[in-house]
């Protein structure tokens, strides 16, 4: 193959990449275009081929086109990149459901396809937080999905990600989760155990440790944020507590103000922020 003609491949792939961003009318003659000529042939060493990054940026569009015209196969839609993950696992990584609907009402097994960790789209979906989606798939068929090979749940994926309010929501639909083992003998719950900085207690956002760690203006902020923030769960005492100590105290959800809700995501992201620098 000679540098001519590597460097029009390239040039090709990078349009058809650009492409995925784009979703306008010039974009999608592009993919048609570049499907008729490549297909499923990957676009990067991460072995993502076309379909992955429509899924990725949410093309619906171009998605649309390519399976009204015919042009993509059920076949297609299961090809998977090096690590195993069709387009609907990014689909569902990136919360893109509407691409998800769109795939599923074509090729409706693509739900239980796993990749090389054994984990379906769900799965994904789990451990991303993207509630839309999940509840999405969820809905079509979870008995099978909800394991991947290491014995891991959604529960535990949830956990791990921590996408807490997903967490809670999961074990109120499936309460025996709770119980279930990966194959290292842990519970969702021991997974939660090991993460203190989930919890108010060991955060390093509280007023208590700021001396204890290196001086920097955002935490200050967070950290004001933080003492601010209403709990998610109160105790409420029943009224013959008095005469029956030994009562146990149920506890109620609390709602939380759009704007708490909206502050808790900016706080999120400016450590997240902190985090990766």
């Amino acid at each position: 193959m000679t540098s001519s003609t590597i460097n029009n491949n390239l040039s090709h792939r990078s349009a058809a990449y650009r492409a995925a961003l784009e979703g306008t009318s010039q974009s999608i003659e592009t993919f048609r275009t570049f499907w008729r000529e490549e297909g499923v042939k990957p676009l990067d060493k991460r072995g993502d081929t076309v379909l992955h990054f429509l899924a990725i940026y949410g093309n619906v569009a171009a998605f649309t086109l390519l399976l009204e015209e015919g042009l993509v196969t059920n076949e297609n839609l299961k090809t998977k990149n090096v690590k195993g993950d069709t387009a609907l696992h990014e689909a569902a990584r990136f919360g893109q459901k509407r691409i998800a609907e769109i795939m599923l009402s074509r090729e409706k097994e693509l739900v239980f396809e796993r990749n090389n960790l054994g984990e379906t789209p769900l799965f994904i979906a789990a451990a991303c937080g993207k509630k839309e989606v999940f509840t999405f798939l969820e809905n079509l068929n979870t008995d099978c999905m909800m394991r991947r090979n290491d014995g891991c749940t959604i529960l535990h994926a949830a956990v791990i990600g921590e996408c807490y309010s997903l967490a809670i929501r999961i074990l109120e639909s499936y309460p025996d989760l709770a119980g279930k083992r990966n194959e290292k003998g842990k519970t969702a719950l021991h997974l939660l155990a090991e993460k203190p900085e989930s919890f108010r207690s060991g955060s390093s956002y509280t007023f208590k440790v700021l001396g204890r760690k290196p001086f920097i203006p955002l935490r200050i902020i967070i950290i004001i944020i933080y003492s601010c923030i209403p709990e998610f769960y109160k105790e409420s005492l029943p009224d013959n507590s008095a005469e029956e100590p030994n009562n146990t105290a149920p506890h109620f959800k609390l709602n939380r103000s759009t704007f708490t809700k909206f502050i808790l995501s900016k706080s999120s992201q400016i450590s997240t922020s902190m985090y990766s620098c």
